[in-house]
């Protein structure tokens, strides 16, 4: 997993793609792979720098995504 989510991310994706692949990655090692948390942990917080940036749609979708992963992290 930790290798695919890493290959996927050497090619351009928009930011709604990367807080999904950083969500993913998260959910994946907050459940399998403690080792990878850190990473996980850093791309949320990349995702957190850039909700500014976002449109009002976009920012509302990914402050729900990461409002999820707060949840499960409980």
């Amino acid at each position: 997993m930790r290798g695919a989510l890493r290959a996927y991310l050497k090619h351009p994706v928009d930011t709604r793609m990367y807080s999904y692949t950083a969500a993913e990655y998260w959910q994946w090692a907050f459940k399998v792979s403690p080792e990878d948390l850190p990473a996980a942990e850093a791309m949320l917080a990349e995702v957190r720098e850039y909700l500014p940036s976002l449109d009002d749609h976009e920012r509302r979708n990914t402050e729900g995504l990461l409002a999820f992963l707060e949840r499960q992290r409980g």
